[in-house]
């Protein structure tokens, strides 16, 4: 998910970020500092929490049962800005002491039936959840039907919303991180993920898209029509995804790396925005085609991948199969098409492999942040991704990457994770690097997994011991190294010899251990070293055939840091 944020002023509208600043927010740091205000500002004034506080007694109840299945109906009053909905669970109990099922649903939606086995039975709605008495029934298939009607409360970012483009409805969601309840009945568990059907009944000018693959669209004969989609893929719930609009549509094609299949890249527009869409969307399928050969096969490549507008003023959102693209990313020149790079990766990271907990959202936002520099690298070469993943280390980073304080989109988790992928690189080398990633890919696709789940596979696959390199960047890291140097050369018979002083100034912990390449130059003759810091102060001396007139610490960047000569 990329985020920019909006804050509302006694009913004026403000955006931090004007008309032209979206994705560069996270490569300015004067505006880094103002989105860390606004993002506390936002919450603050609008009494909104960036996610839901689980209780662990409720969530031990509902790891008793797994969902396998949810069949979706929906429906609309859209002048009234109401919701019809028929939810169908699917649930395999999972233990004989289940007695009753918490299934999660705000208490502002209203529950008219619930069914057990085809049963009504006897419920209680209360503390956005519905609760469900099954009576001990023992390990086994059980099936929970919940009918309801109203208007989503619209939390988080914009969970639900009622707007209109182009003259027309457009209705859309977006749930990150624990909003899918505000309009479904479900298990809001990340890690219980499951195969959905989802029929959208919609007045016949519109065109709902979803998950999954379009199977059929029915007229229904009253002006509307139901379109009919079906995840075969396991999904978690907040990626569930309606958008729902006037859009022109149009297609392309991506065939597998091994030729089996050939699969559709469906584009989805308000009209007014189609030609300029289709200049910034241009390179999706080389993108796509790009991450499978660098990671692994499309994650689900059996259905669809896609882009949808939606009227989310702040940024896009990583719908499994149909990302949601906010239109004021829609430019025609191409400016914000790291953000298209940036959701397509969420499709193999956050999508196909998710966060087992939102401690762990670092595995989605840094890695898809990481995979905007990957493609800079691919299509512009090695010394413009250096240019650019090291605007990603530059500012403050108030937090740790593992369970972030707070907010937890904040810049720390998307920046400094990213970094931390390409100081990983810079550790173990290329090879061994994409080795891991495919290796953690492939090992948790269409699961989820823990930050230690990664890092095991990064010392299985490096054969390293890198308990120390995680700590200090992820685990208990709030910012980064600050380095003071001074150096003085001279000669010593017939050769030179170079001694520098380096000590870190950082407060948030005593030492960062790094590895750093030490350049000494004159002219065209130069020569690297590489020493390993690991104390608060250093001395180091090196030999060199020539009289060096500069030295450079880490000149190409591969770890985060401040770096100043001492006057």
């Amino acid at each position: 998910m990329i985020v920019t944020l909006v804050l509302l002023f006694s009913g004026l509208y403000w955006s931090l970020l004007g008309n032209h600043i979206v994705h560069e927010v996270r490569s300015n740091q004067k505006i880094h500092s103002a989105l860390t205000f606004a993002e506390d500002a936002y919450y603050s004034l609008s009494g909104k929490q960036a996610q839901r506080k689980e209780d662990s007694a409720i969530v031990r109840m509902q790891n008793l049962y797994d969902v396998k299945l949810y069949t979706l109906r929906f429906s609309f009053d859209i002048p009234q800005k109401k919701l019809f909905g028929n939810a169908v669970i699917s649930a395999e109990v999972l233990s004989d002491t289940l007695s009753r099922i918490l299934v999660n649903f705000t208490n502002e939606m209203k529950v008219n039936k619930v069914l057990l086995g085809g049963k009504p039975v006897e419920f209680e709605h209360a503390n956005d959840y519905i609760s469900i008495q099954t009576g001990n029934a023992g390990p086994g298939m059980v099936e929970i039907g919940i009918e309801y009607e109203g208007t989503p409360r619209n939390q988080g970012f914009d969970s639900f919303s009622f707007k209109e483009f182009d003259g027309e409805p457009a209705i859309y969601t977006l749930s990150e991180p624990t909003y899918a309840p505000t309009w479904w009945p479900c298990k809001d568990l990340v890690t219980d993920k499951a195969e959905a059907e989802i029929q959208i009944t919609v007045p016949e000018q519109l065109t709902a898209v979803s998950n999954g693959l379009l199977q059929k669209v029915t007229d229904e004969g009253n002006g509307e029509r139901t379109f009919y989609w079906k995840v075969t893929y396991p999904i978690t719930t907040y990626l569930v995804s309606l958008a729902i609009g006037k859009y022109d549509k149009w297609s392309e094609t991506y065939t597998a790396l091994d030729g089996s299949a050939v699969m559709p890249v469906d584009y989805f527009t308000y009209p007014s925005y189609t030609t300029n869409a289709k200049y910034d969307w241009r390179n999706t399928v080389d993108m796509i085609s790009y991450l499978a050969a660098t990671f692994g096969e499309y994650p689900f490549i059996n259905e669809k991948y896609g882009m949808a507008m939606f009227g989310w003023i702040s940024g896009a959102m990583e719908h499994q199969t149909i990302s949601s693209m906010g239109y004021r990313l829609i430019t025609g020149d191409g400016r914000y098409e790291s953000i298209v790079m940036h959701e397509l990766a969420h499709q193999w990271f956050g999508d196909a492999v998710s966060p087992a907990t939102w401690k762990d959202i670092w595995l989605n936002e840094g890695f898809a942040t990481y995979c905007e520099s990957l493609w800079i690298e691919h299509t512009k070469g090695h010394e413009a991704y250096l240019e650019n993943i090291a605007k990603e280390g530059r500012g403050t980073f108030p937090t740790t990457v593992y369970d972030p304080e707070g907010f937890i989109f904040g810049r720390t988790v998307y920046n400094k994770g990213a970094f931390v992928l390409h100081m990983l690189r810079g550790e173990v080398g290329d090879e061994t690097f994409f080795r891991i990633i495919r290796t953690y890919y492939e090992r948790f696709k269409y699961g989820a997994a823990t930050t230690g789940e990664f890092i095991k596979v990064c010392e299985e696959v490096s054969g390293k011991d890198l308990g120390t390199f995680f700590d200090q960047w992820v685990y208990s890291g709030k910012g980064k190294p600050s380095f003071e140097y001074e150096w003085s050369a001279v000669q010593s018979g017939s050769s030179y010899k170079t001694k520098l002083l380096l000590k870190q100034l950082q407060s948030d912990r005593e030492v960062y251990a790094v590895p750093l390449t030490i350049t000494l130059s004159s002219g065209s003759a130069s020569e690297d070293f590489r020493i390993q810091m690991d104390s608060r102060e250093g001395s180091y001396e090196f030999e060199t055939g020539f009289l060096p007139a500069g030295l450079e610490i880490d000149r190409e960047g591969w770890v985060m840091k401040d770096l100043k000569r001492k006057n």
